[in-house]
């Protein structure tokens, strides 16, 4: 039996028990029982029709609870897969949040493709959040991996991707509305950093190109520069060719980002890779504000002498930790070529854990050097990184013992330069043109840069956005988009279960939940993580049947779709 909503003539909605039979072995329908109209039974319970719709769905569930099932054991192993995954339901969730399918019916309509693009898009995310792979491998391992069936050939799935890339704003834009309006996004600080993506060629191209690769390959590399807000939620990326210098990406990024997303005011948060005068000048001519770190060797004299003075210290209780901070001014050129005054905070920082993991790492240098240094000619064809820092080279006439240029080539280490470092060890500083942030400000909001960092790691690893199988720069541009998608989606998972589990531990719950085939649409669940458990916990719903049919698996994904939006 079940609820049936009847709407009468007078415009009044009936609500009636209803119960299906076998008549002349036709399935008809009869009504059993009037239960009153839908404004009566609403009266004091908004709620109270669905209410009566899942106390009868339940009652027929259990009367239904037990089947017989018939195993063949002389039956073949079958040719298709009989392991369907569940957990893409949460994906799913976050991708309607996103208003990806909003966005998909719109270009849908401004083209005259038959296929779906929402299915392309779709499939390509949630493939790369649970089974990363190439394109032509996602088609031919994951259609039989949902509960769904995509019906998708290799040739719309490269055509769609053609689409996205031209596209990509307008996506993007999107997603960054959604995210104003249910995960309260605020854009006035931005964390901003560069990494590259290597590609499986051996020549370069007019894009791809050989660069500095921060995985230290040879390989051609495509430089991308990502901006992500204070919750760690990506608000767009940047691809650049990659012999491109990590420094010169902010401006361009930066304009183009704050024109569409940004707030009157936004201080940019990057690393000292992006701390140049140049960048500085830029952020600070345009209105915006600034904090980064700064490079303590090879800052000026004065600064050094600042840093390295008595005074200002404050210790913590076991004298392994200490700060300071003041103010500086400092002279800043402006992409108009003129150079202005600049007042800016110097926020100093000693760990003497810092102190000893530089000194450790010193130290394996020099016994490199060591090693080297008495075979000057392996010396020379050495390229490991700072090996000629502590390193002075000179050549010496054996028979005056004065240096000449003209006779073999010696090497010795410069001790004055090793005792400097020394004198440095453990110090690191951050430095801001918001001069009106308190100390503890300035260290909390540079903390967060450690989230792009870890985005990164995400992109590359979890999602395998690494190597990169496409060739044009549009299905380039459009793999980084899923990337970065996919990315949005368990970020904003990450929200939702209040970063008690990390991108890995999340991906590996969504992927344990399975579901077996026992016979048609008869499925048995596998056990599946916590996860997915505190998942359903948040949204209110209870799955937890070891034995369910293939309706009640879409009940549950349409749950999961329709539940109660809170903002996390």
């Amino acid at each position: 039996m079940f609820v049936r909503r009847i709407k009468r003539a007078n415009g009044q909605v009936s609500i009636v028990l209803v119960e299906g039979y076998r008549e002349n072995g036709k399935v008809k329908q009869r009504t059993v029982e009037y239960l009153g109209t839908e404004s009566e039974l609403t009266k004091n319970d908004p709620d109270a029709v669905n209410k009566l719709i899942e106390k009868y769905r339940n009652e027929q569930n259990k009367k239904e609870a037990f089947i017989k099932l018939t195993i063949n054991l002389a039956e073949k192993i079958s040719d298709r897969n009989t392991l369907r995954n569940y957990g893409y339901f949460y994906l799913d969730r976050m991708y309607q949040e996103l208003g990806l399918d909003n966005i998909c019916e719109k270009i849908q309509s401004q083209t005259d493709i038959e296929y779906s693009i929402d299915d392309c898009l779709k499939f390509l995310c949630f493939m790369r959040v649970l089974k990363p792979n190439s394109k032509k491998a996602s088609l031919e391992k994951g259609f039989d991996f949902f509960m769904e069936d995509y019906e998708i050939k290799i040739e719309q799935l490269y055509k769609s991707l053609t689409l996205f890339h031209e596209y990509k704003n307008e996506i993007v834009e999107r997603m960054h509305n959604q995210l104003c309006e249910k995960y309260n996004r605020n854009t006035e600080i931005l964390y901003y950093d560069v990494t590259n993506y290597f590609f499986e060629i051996d020549e370069a191209d007019d894009f791809r190109k050989k660069g500095c690769s921060k995985e230290h390959r040879p390989n051609p590399i495509v430089q991308m520069g990502l901006f992500i807000d204070n919750q760690g939620l990506p608000v767009d990326f940047y691809l650049y060719d990659g012999n491109t210098a990590d420094c010169s990406t902010l401006k361009p990024s930066f304009e183009d980002v704050k024109h569409r997303y940004a707030s009157e005011k936004v201080i940019i948060t990057a690393d000292k890779g992006l701390n140049s005068g140049p960048n500085l000048g830029y952020i600070l001519s345009s209105g915006n504000g600034y904090i980064v770190s700064q490079k303590i060797r090879g800052a000026s004299k004065q600064l050094k002498s600042l840093v390295l003075s008595d005074e200002g210290w404050h210790f913590n209780s076991q004298h392994d930790f200490k700060f300071k901070e003041f103010i500086r001014e400092i002279t800043v050129p402006y992409p108009d070529g003129t150079k202005h005054l600049h007042r800016q905070k110097v926020v100093c920082i000693w760990s003497e854990k810092y102190q000893v993991k530089e000194k450790n790492a010193r130290d394996n240098l020099l016994d490199k050097i060591a090693l080297l240094a008495a075979n000057p000619t392996k010396f020379k064809q050495s390229c490991h990184t700072g090996m000629k820092k502590y390193i002075d080279e000179y050549s010496v006439d054996k028979t005056t013992g004065l240096k000449n240029k003209t006779v073999t080539t010696q090497t010795e280490l410069n001790l004055e330069k090793i005792s400097e470092d020394e004198a440095l060890d453990g110090y690191y500083l951050i430095v801001t043109s918001e001069t009106q942030l308190s100390l503890s400000e300035v260290i909390s909001k540079y903390r967060g840069l450690w989230r792009i960092e870890e985005s990164f790691r995400i992109t590359k690893t979890d999602l395998k956005g690494r190597p990169v199988f496409v060739r044009t720069r549009e299905h380039i541009e459009a793999h980084f988009l899923t990337c970065f998608i996919s990315l949005t989606m368990l970020r904003m998972l990450e929200l939702r279960l209040k970063h008690q589990y990390s991108g890995r531990k999340i991906i590996d719950g969504l992927n344990s939940a399975m579901a077996t085939e026992l016979s048609k649409d008869i499925y048995s669940l596998n056990r599946r993580e916590s996860v997915v458990d505190e998942l359903d916990k948040i949204l209110g719903i209870n799955f937890d049947s070891r034995y369910v049919r293939i309706e009640d698996l879409k009940r549950y994904h349409s749950k999961i779709l329709k539940s109660m939006y809170t903002t996390p």
